[in-house]
């Protein structure tokens, strides 16, 4: 695949490595089979018996081999380096896809394949694609998600919190206890806050997302002028950093605030605040940084800041100029609750990253309850996260097993 059209920019499954869901969330559903399928094509048999399982980026990489090599013995053919530019049509029912080079930004060299469906199983950053839908007519539906900031601790800080005296014991995930993590929500109420009444929410939610012990904080755009990050943790979570999103619902009446209206709304909506991090970063996919203890008090971080896993740079600062007020106000008081849950999480060593825009799919594309078939077009079938009906590694397979 070109670098623009890789997993980790289309939110796939590499990244995080993370299962997004619990062992007994799937014990008593059909996700459970997908565990035993990952174990069967090369998972590591302790998620089916861990209570937070994990994968690791690097797990997934053999399990995905394994797994395309059962399927082409089973005959299926896979075209790595192929990008779908448009949907063959006929009488409103598609009948194939019109493919190219990934490498080709001409188009010009493509070719058509008819198949008696096609199932649309795109990430949530898939943009051209939904460029192409609406070129259609299809029906597609802006919906709520999410945005806010990455924060990164050191490992050693959340080890402490959460483990208090055995935190010796971690050693890097080597030791008889494993990484800490820690899973945070807050829901603000208009009392909280009068920028919330100023837009008409009554109550706004401010959880952690995708969160990566022992991980990195990596990049998930390829556009220099637009700049979204993202988690991920290898296997052994060995860093010596935990990083987690912190991020606020957004809806429709936020897109209408900012004048973004129409089916890609919510990715109008989310390439504004990129693009305002790109700016702030400076260009060259540098990410805006600012310590929690300056973020609440709203000044710009003494450089040099505190070190970050992310590799490309970082530079300071004001985070309060990025999103509208309601959300920065949000992010500042569920911070502070935060901290009083998890006493330690206000640091000094504590960095905020900016930013995180691509929780879920910025849209829907309605389909058929019973079917799963496309209510615009016949013979499409669109699935998982790209399609607003998923979210996670897991819970896409699960997704997927259901139909």
């Amino acid at each position: 695949m070109s670098k623009k059209q890789m997993n980790l920019v289309m939110r796939g499954v590499l990244a995080g490595g993370e299962s997004m869901s619990t062992a007994a969330e799937m014990s008593n559903t059909d996700g459970g089979v997908a565990f035993l399928v990952s174990v069967h094509f090369g998972a590591p048999k302790n998620i089916l018996v861990n209570g937070k399982p994990h994968l690791g980026t690097d797990k997934l990489i053999p399990l995905l081999r394994n797994f395309r090599q059962h399927l082409q013995r089973l005959g299926v053919t896979i075209k790595f380096g192929t990008r779908v530019d448009d949907l063959l049509i006929e009488n409103a029912h598609v009948v194939g896809v019109k493919v190219s080079d990934s490498k080709d930004k001409s188009h010009q060299d493509f070719q058509k394949l008819g198949y008696d469906a096609v199932i649309l199983a795109v990430g949530h950053s898939a943009r051209d694609i939904y460029q192409m839908l609406l070129s259609h007519n299809m029906n597609l539906v802006p919906k709520d998600f999410a945005v806010g900031l990455r924060i990164e601790h050191p490992q050693e800080l959340i080890n402490s919190i959460q483990y208090s005296g055995l935190a010796s014991e971690v050693h890097n995930g080597r030791g008889k206890v494993p990484v800490a993590d820690y899973k945070v929500v807050k829901y603000v109420s208009s009392e909280d806050g009068d920028a919330l009444v100023k837009l008409g929410a009554t109550s706004r939610s401010c959880y952690s997302f995708c969160m990566c012990p022992g991980g990195q904080v990596v990049l998930t755009s390829t556009n220099p002028s637009e700049l979204c990050i993202n988690g991920m943790s290898f296997s052994r979570r060995s860093s010596r950093w935990a990083n987690a999103a912190l991020v606020v619902n957004v809806s429709t009446s936020d897109f209408d605030a900012l004048n973004f209206r129409g089916p890609l709304a919510g990715v109008e909506f989310q390439r504004e605040f990129e693009r305002r991090a790109a700016t702030m970063g400076g260009g060259n996919f540098v990410v805006p940084v600012q310590t929690v203890t300056d973020f609440l008090e709203n000044k710009l971080s003494a450089t040099p800041v505190p070190p970050s896993s992310y590799r490309l740079g970082v530079k300071a600062a004001n985070l309060h100029e990025l999103f509208p007020t309601h959300i920065t106000d949000t992010l500042k008081h569920s911070i502070s609750m935060f901290d009083k849950e998890l006493p330690g999480f206000i640091s000094k060593a504590a960095l905020l990253h900016g930013v995180e825009t691509r929780t879920s799919s910025p849209l829907q594309i309605p389909r058929c309850n019973d079917t799963y078939e496309s209510t615009s077009l016949k013979g499409l079938y669109p699935v998982g996260e790209g399609a607003g009906y998923a979210g996670g590694i897991f819970w896409g397979k699960r997704k997927v097993l259901d139909s």
